[in-house]
Order: C-alpha cells, then sequence, then structure tokens
C-alpha cells in the first residue's frame, strides 16, 4: 500500500510539472523543466552504457551538447536539428586525444545518447513552437492510451505481443490502448480551442495524431525494455520513487515526438500549399 501511495504521490507531481510547464506556454519555463528531466536522460543513458565492458563515453561534454542542442532549438535564431552538427565534430576531435581502447564503442554510444535521448526532447521543442497545446494533446495520448493498454491488458490480455522483450505486453492490451488513442484524439478535437490549434486539425487528424503518438510511442516502450534486458536491470534509474528513471517514464515519448514532429510538419506544409 505505502508504495502505492508514494508511485501515486509521484505520479501526479510529475504530470503537474509537465502540465504546468507546457500550458504556461513560457519558453524560459520549459526550457527550465526540460533541460533538466533532459540532463538527467542523458545521464542515465551514459552511466548505463558505461556498464558495457569497453565503453567509456564523455559523459559531461555529450550531456553539453544535448542540453547545448536543445536549447539551440529554441533559440530566436532556431538553428533546428543543424545544432547536432557541431557537438557530433567535437566529439569525434576529443575522442582523437583520448587514447581508449575502444574508441569507436565510445563514439558510437555517444552518438546514440544524442539521437536516443537529446534529438526526441529537441523535437519536442519543435511541437511546442508549432502550438504549446499539440505537445499538451501529444502528451496526453501517450499518458491515457498507455492506461487504457494497461488496464485491457491486465483484465483480458491472453496473447502475447511480444514475450521475448515485455512479457507483460498483449495484443488485447495493444487493442485498448489504439481504442483509448482514438477517444482521446476525438476528445482534443473537441476540447482545443481554434485559437490554440493553429494547424487547424479537423477530428480525423487528431484522432491520426493520437494513433501515431500511441502506435510509435509503444514501439519506444519496447526498445527501451530491450535495452534493459540486455543490460539485465528492472528501471533505467531513480528519477521518481516507484516509477523508475526518466528513461521509464519517457520511453514512449522518446520515439513518439520525432514521429508527432514529423506528422505536424507534413500537416503544416500540405496546409501551405492549400
Amino acid at each position: 500500500m505505502n508504495n502505492l501511495v508514494t508511485r501515486a504521490l509521484f505520479g501526479a507531481i510529475y504530470v503537474a510539472v509537465m502540465v504546468a510547464s507546457i500550458v504556461c506556454n513560457n519558453p524560459i519555463v520549459f526550457a527550465c523543466v526540460f533541460s533538466v528531466v533532459l540532463a538527467l536522460g542523458l545521464r542515465e543513458f551514459y552511466t548505463l552504457s558505461s556498464r558495457i565492458k569497453g565503453v567509456k563515453p564523455q559523459i559531461p561534454l555529450s550531456i553539453v551538447g544535448g542540453l547545448a542542442a536543445f536549447l539551440s532549438c529554441m533559440s530566436s535564431v532556431n538553428v533546428g536539428l543543424w545544432a547536432f552538427l557541431p557537438i557530433w565534430l567535437i566529439l569525434l576531435i576529443t575522442e582523437l586525444f583520448r587514447k581508449e581502447e575502444q574508441p569507436m564503442h565510445n563514439i558510437s554510444f555517444e552518438f546514440g545518447g544524442l539521437m536516443y535521448v537529446a534529438l526526441p526532447f529537441c523535437c519536442m521543442s519543435q511541437i511546442m513552437q508549432l502550438g504549446n497545446y499539440y505537445l499538451l494533446a501529444f502528451y496526453i495520448f501517450v499518458w491515457v492510451s498507455d492506461t487504457g493498454a494497461y488496464c485491457v491488458g491486465k483484465l483480458f490480455g491472453k496473447h502475447k505481443m511480444s514475450e521475448r522483450i515485455s512479457p507483460k505486453k498483449t495484443w488485447e492490451g495493444i487493442g485498448g490502448g489504439l481504442t483509448f488513442a482514438l477517444i482521446a484524439g476525438a476528445l482534443a478535437a473537441h476540447l482545443i480551442t481554434e485559437g490554440n490549434n493553429p494547424l487547424n486539425l479537423g477530428t480525423a487528424l487528431w484522432m491520426v495524431y493520437a494513433v501515431v503518438s500511441f502506435v510509435i510511442g509503444t514501439l519506444g516502450d519496447l526498445v527501451e525494455s530491450l535495452f534493459k534486458r540486455y543490460l539485465g536491470i528492472k528501471d533505467s534509474g531513480v528519477f521518481l520513487p516507484g516509477h523508475g528513471g526518466v528513461l521509464d517514464r519517457f520511453d514512449s515519448a522518446l520515439l513518439g515526438a520525432p514521429a508527432a514532429l514529423a506528422l505536424l510538419e507534413a500537416i503544416k506544409l500540405c496546409t501551405e500549399a492549400a
């Protein structure tokens, strides 16, 4: 019972902070909250990578590089994802002088952390610039559909989806999550006002947005489970008591955010071309 209360309490705090940082639509608040989460997520990734024999990533430099890319994506200059190019060059050059036994392993994991953790946060900042309620909807779609998948899978799940990677996931749960995503998308179309919907998404597009967020987010969950199974760990860290680490909490968002941004940008291009 105590663990359940702890999980519920810190889960509520987590959701409240995330929602508030997005809804207030203040770039400074958003940057501060998401920078902290990004730094912790990168630290988790590189710390876990260091457990693998021969891997010694440049942790401080890689974290600074990921934060620099994220903040540059939010700046008035808005260099976007081009911010990663100088960071990759710096990491490659500094590796020349480290004299480590496995430089290719180090570089692979340094780049991997930037691609797996920092890049999705940059995508979130880009979604925020398209409209803060699009980012809020993205998280709500992920949370609601994940909850629906868990509940339906717990009650009716019989057919395993990927027992090798995530034994508890079932196809019945996926169906439940998909149903909840469609409902959440339909509700978003009616609840999000025109002023908070600059791309003028209709009901159908809101539902597509919700489904894409759920489907790609579920794959993100499986990817993180694959990493943890390979490392032989239960949680990626201790970001929230009862919830695990940052990578545990944001696993769906890490793969879902780039897909969500791609969909919104495609809709924007089509709208401008029409």
